[in-house]
């Protein structure tokens, strides 16, 4: 419906699209006629607004607040000194401004009108059921709950179990576009952190270790698009049956933000508490891949329906355990060469160099006071202060509700 981009910053210091989706074409039926508009991108870096994809402004970073703003605070200097100007442009943390939406990106659409569906719409295609026989369920009902941290604190909720080899697991996660996360290290840290600061994508970022029954993860595989604060997580263990079937267990999260967290002393993410959701995203992920030979959910009786993690958020889990057998698969050659592309830069570095100074001087000349400094100092005050009681508030009710029968669970 509408574009425009940054191009040279002259006009505009935020990127902006708007995608309006007015039919489906279901194969054999009728076309729908439909009114809807985004509602969400997962794990994106951009909100949106009222239908309106918003990007992000390349000045505000930690840096950019730092050097043009906090340190204003007590003056009503209009410009920065020369010395922060000359560090800002010698040393920039500056991320790409323009929006780019890769193949594969999780769109979430929402209808602004009442729909009608045609007579002869066909069915949707279903996931073959898992065959389970007792053995198996018997086994499965019998894997741990919990994972574990290397302090002994209960972590993330184990909720989904494969069947295939080794092999064909990888196979499918890399077609669904998942990847597997780096050993933590010197380097993946310093990485890890930069893309923080510079609001970009780690898609390998390491996890934080978690252990089943005093053990590693024998596979760590994430899903992240052009952030380092969302993404879509997973840790599996392999178990040995007695027949020898190639079986493994893990324990999928999705995460939603990242912050220095002054109670956890250290750098934390948040997570989404809603595990059913997280389970039906895998599934849903390596099903349109085709790597998907037979699904089900195997009940787990007695199981905690809201347990907290180790920072002290809640999940929300019916307890079950989705069960999955990935079959062969090859990942789609256009995706995996998009997967594996460099970072998306708009023009030549003499432009994004152009652009990176016109957007700083324009951003330091409106923002870079005191008045500014204030408010923006104010508003990030007044947004924490009611994520803080947003969060006590939830923490509440579920701590309340974990003591109550599952059937008075909070819903959303």
């Amino acid at each position: 419906m509408s574009v425009h981009r940054v191009g040279l910053g002259l006009w505009y210091e935020t990127a902006a699209l708007e995608i309006a989706f007015t039919r489906i074409l279901p194969p054999h039926a009728s076309p729908i006629e439909i009114n809807a508009r985004v509602k969400l991108i997962d794990n994106a870096r951009e909100n949106v607004k009222k239908g309106v994809i918003k990007g992000i402004r390349s000045s505000d970073t930690p840096q950019g607040r730092i050097t043009s703003r906090i340190k204003d605070l007590p003056s009503i200097h209009l410009y920065p000194d020369p010395f922060l100007l000359g560090y800002k442009m010698l040393f920039p943390i500056f991320p790409e401004p323009e929006i780019n939406l890769q193949p594969g990106t999780d769109i979430e659409v929402e209808l602004t009108q009442t729909a009608s569906l045609p007579a002869d719409l066909p069915p949707v295609e279903q996931i073959p059921a898992i065959n389970q026989d007792a053995e198996l369920t018997a086994r499965l009902t019998a894997v741990p709950i919990r994972t574990f941290t290397k302090k002994g604190k209960e972590a993330d909720v184990v909720n989904v179990a494969f069947l295939g080899s080794q092999e064909d697991l990888v196979h499918a996660f890399q077609a669904a576009g998942w990847q597997q996360s780096e050993p933590v290290s010197t380097h993946s840290v310093v990485h890890g952190m930069y893309a923080f600061l510079a609001k970009t994508n780690f898609s390998t970022a390491p996890m934080s270790l978690q252990l089943l029954d005093g053990r590693k993860p024998d596979l760590t595989l994430e899903k992240a698009l052009q952030t380092s604060e969302k993404r879509n997580h997973l840790r599996i263990w392999r178990v040995v049956t007695s027949d020898g079937t190639p079986l493994w267990i893990g324990a999928a999260v999705h995460e939603t933000g990242a912050t220095l967290s002054i109670r956890q002393k250290g750098f934390i993410h948040h997570v989404s508490e809603d595990l059913g959701e997280e389970q039906q995203a895998l599934l849903r992920d390596l099903f349109v891949a085709g790597c998907v030979d037979a699904a089900g959910s195997v009940a787990r009786l007695g199981m905690d329906h809201i347990v907290p993690n180790a920072t002290g958020e809640f999940f929300r889990t019916d307890g079950s355990l989705e069960v999955i057998r990935v079959k062969r698969c090859a990942p789609d050659a256009a995706e995996l060469a998009q997967a594996n592309a460099p970072p998306f830069k708009a023009g030549s570095r003499a432009f994004r160099y152009v652009r990176r100074e016109i957007l700083t001087v324009r951003s330091d000349l409106w923002r870079a006071n005191c008045i500014y400094s204030a408010f923006d100092l104010t508003r990030m005050t007044v947004a924490a202060f009611r994520r803080n009681t947003s969060q006590r508030l939830i923490d509440e009710r579920y701590e309340s509700a974990a003591a109550r029968p599952p059937q008075h669970l909070p819903q959303q």
